[in-house]
């Protein structure tokens, strides 16, 4: 009776001491509200306290982000404070927060969490350097059902100064129980890559906000807005036509 007894004991003293997924919320907003309160942003910038503040929010994401409960969480508390964008089939999930630690331009941090075919959970940095920044935050990730597997394309927004910021969209895929985000699924005139970006001022856009990417689940097409020079917009004035690519059955082509 004491080996069956043991692993239930140890398996409920497991379950006892994993944080519920709100309370992991709660521990994320305070590791973002020391984040902002010794960012260069604010008046109180400590470099070392706002490091370790980055440091704890990647290592609650990382050690939590094995969990299919926190994956599947929506975070409501979030919304002003991270982005938290999620896959339509619930699989994958990008979390971007801005460092702190930049000026006009605007450093950004990124950890994905997917479910592997095995249906395993976990996490992976984008850059393998968890000292490091990224480009831009997600806003979006759109879904295709592929013949050998969904097809994930994530829209990020990079802030370089005030009159210039870019976007992009990656193609992502999960490749049995590994994250794949250089997947060369779209296809342009110099050859197949992962990703398509463009830069713009954003005062060109006017009342417009900068959801500027738009996904059709029925055509399986994504457009986003063409760019052009301008003596008065010096970085690209945003213009009202569009270039779309479609999904043809392996890639996506550029069809207008």
């Amino acid at each position: 009776m004491k080996i069956l007894i043991l692993p239930i004991i140890l398996t409920a003293s497991l379950f006892a001491a994993a944080q519920s997924p709100a309370a992991v919320e709660r521990e994320i907003l305070a590791q973002l509200d020391n984040i902002d309160k010794y960012s260069t942003y604010l008046g109180e910038y400590d470099e070392t306290k706002n490091d370790e503040a980055n440091k704890a929010l990647r290592e609650t994401l990382v050690q939590n982000g094995k969990r299919l409960d926190i994956l599947r969480y929506a975070f409501p508390k979030l919304k002003d404070k991270m982005y938290v964008t999620t896959s339509v089939n619930g699989k994958l999930r990008i979390y971007s927060w801005d460092l702190g630690t930049g000026g006009t331009m605007h450093d950004i941090a990124n950890v994905y969490q997917f479910q592997g075919n095995s249906g395993g959970v976990n996490t992976s940095l984008e850059t393998g350097n968890e000292e490091s920044g990224g480009g831009g935050y997600y806003t979006q990730i759109f879904q295709i059902n592929s013949q050998t597997g969904p097809i994930y394309l994530a829209n990020s927004i990079f802030i370089a100064q005030g009159n210039l910021h870019g976007q992009a969209i990656e193609a992502i895929r999960i490749n049995g129980d590994k994250l794949d985000t250089k997947s060369k699924a779209i296809r342009t005139g110099s050859g197949l890559v992962n990703s398509i970006d463009f830069a713009y001022d954003p005062s060109s856009l006017g009342n417009r906000s900068e959801t500027l990417v738009y996904f059709d689940s029925a055509k399986q097409e994504f457009r986003f807005p063409i760019v052009v020079e301008d003596k008065t917009y010096e970085t690209g004035r945003m213009t009202n036509r569009f270039i779309t690519y479609r999904f043809n059955g392996q890639y996506f082509v550029k069809v207008s």
